[in-house]
């Protein structure tokens, strides 16, 4: 999709590509990263984990198994071994790498949502939040790329490592649900960590939640809107960002409520 300068002025609400567009292209592969690039998206978000020998690789889940051949957690295994692996849906794609994944995503436009993630038993990869930040540094994508996380005290190392670093803090939805769905003491612990955004899954929302987050300085996005509409749910509610595998309908949602007759 061609980018539109009028959608670029008054876009106040940001689209975020999820895994590369899940429900378009097999998630987290290299396909659906450099189809994801040519698209008028603000940011392409992807998942980080880390091997056994230290390589940093491209992969949502802890374990193999859903989008790749083997089986096992990543964080147990060689390198040697997971890259022989193929994803699922793909004409023979293996496991990505960082380097490689950020390789694809320095040619687009778009700008970087990297998660990074936990192991198995929900566990830190000590040393990752650095890791990963220099990477990024390597590749000058450091400036482009907003870092998030479920844990909090990732995102305070990352500001620790790289102060003023765009975070995002990711509200765990059956934590939400058991602290009685109140917004403020997550606004109020994410400030104090020096993060400045939070993010809840879009069905969990409430009217007053942005005001909330504003009164302590944070912004308020949304993720898992894969559908007309939770696309227009965000929309509407003028949250910072949300994710969604379906890019192209955000697009359309978009172009829709811009320009209604034509």
């Amino acid at each position: 999709m061609i980018k539109d300068q009028e959608t670029d002025l008054e876009r106040v609400t940001k689209i975020a590509a999820h895994r590369g567009g899940a429900q378009l292209w097999p998630e987290n592969s290299r396909i659906a990263f450099r189809n994801a690039i040519l698209l008028d998206v603000d940011f392409i978000e992807f998942d980080v984990h880390r091997t056994r020998d230290g390589v940093l690789v491209v992969h949502h889940d802890a374990v193999l198994g859903r989008t790749c051949e083997g089986t096992g957690a990543i964080a147990d295994q060689d390198w040697s071994t997971l890259k022989t692996h193929r994803l699922h849906g793909t004409d023979g794609e293996t496991l990505p790498t960082l380097s490689e994944v950020l390789d694809i995503l320095t040619e687009g436009r778009p700008a970087l949502r990297l998660e990074i993630k936990y192991r198995a038993d929900r566990s830190r990869y000590p040393g990752l939040e650095s890791e990963t930040l220099a990477a990024l540094r390597k590749r000058g994508l450091l400036g482009r790329t907003t870092v998030t996380a479920f844990d909090l005290e990732v995102l305070r190392e990352v500001q620790a490592l790289a102060p003023g670093q765009p975070t995002i803090h990711l509200i765990r939805e059956q934590e939400y649900q058991v602290e009685g769905r109140q917004i403020a003491p997550y606004a109020q612990r994410a400030r104090a960590a020096g993060v400045r955004e939070i993010a809840l899954r879009i069905e969990h929302i409430q009217e007053k939640d942005r005001d909330v987050c504003a009164a302590f300085g944070v912004e308020l996005g949304v993720f898992a809107a894969h559908d007309v509409p939770s696309i227009k749910h965000a929309f509407d509610l003028g949250v910072s960002a949300f994710t969604t595998d379906r890019p192209d309908l955000a697009l359309l949602v978009e172009k829709e409520s811009l320009h209604p007759d034509r």
